[in-house]
């Protein structure tokens, strides 16, 4: 039986523009070649040229609709991958303002493919254990589990359905390591429907061309009177 070749993996990775590439699609939606083009300093063809073997190699997937072609990451394991390298690689001195302001924002709060990662997301996980609301799992597949009382909350107050996350086919909720944090947020199924509740509810919004959130007035109000999360202003 061959090894895996991890070489193409690493091959693949080590290209300053398609980490750029792959660092658009962690904010879990899927973009054009077009809008990528847009975000990057690339050339169309370029972005093109890079998407083509980072499908190859299952990293992204795309699905056409009419007469465009939708690029995604491909499954989760892939953001896993992204951010527990981000979390060895050296940070690139900041060389203007605007790179110092948008690094601040990815610091307070960003998506880490379908979830929330930064300091958001690290003080999430702590309030939700704080609170009993999830504690640990003694099953392998799982870092956590909703408490009886954690399950009351979610449905309530979140209105997320706890059982019926259970049977999606992807990990409950989990521990990822946060690479600006150097602290774990949580990851799965449980961590995207928080996501969803936080940005359906006007908490947060997306950034057009960046993983970053940014926290509304309505959502810090959110946060401070019913999570007693304050996060450090950028």
């Amino acid at each position: 039986m061959n090894s895996p070749d991890v070489t193409t993996i690493l091959r693949l990775l080590s290209d300053r523009s398609r980490i750029t590439i792959l660092d658009i699609l962690m904010d879990g939606r899927a973009y054009t070649v077009n809008e990528i083009t847009a975000f990057t300093r690339l050339k169309q063809h370029t972005v093109s040229y890079h998407l083509k073997l980072l499908t190859k190699a299952q990293l992204t997937s795309v699905k056409q609709y009419g007469k465009f072609r939708y690029y995604s990451i491909s499954d989760t394991i892939t953001p896993e991958l992204f951010e527990f390298l981000s979390n060895y690689s050296p940070v690139e001195p900041t060389k203007s303002y605007k790179q110092h302001f948008a690094k601040k924002e990815l610091k307070q709060a960003r998506t880490c493919y379908d979830h929330v990662a930064g300091e958001l997301g690290v003080k999430i996980k702590d309030f939700l254990i704080s609170e009993n609301i999830i504690i640990a799992s003694d099953d392998n597949n799982e870092n956590y589990r909703v408490t009886p009382s954690g399950k009351i909350f979610f449905e309530q107050e979140l209105k997320i359905d706890i059982e019926n996350l259970k049977k999606k086919k992807r990990k409950f909720c989990i521990d990822c390591l946060d690479w600006s944090e150097r602290k774990n947020h949580l990851a799965g199924a449980l961590a995207k429907a928080i996501l969803d509740f936080l940005l359906n509810n006007d908490y947060v919004t997306r950034n057009t061309g960046s993983r970053a959130l940014k926290i509304t007035d309505k959502g810090k109000k959110f946060l401070e009177d019913n999570w007693h999360i304050t996060l450090t202003e950028n």
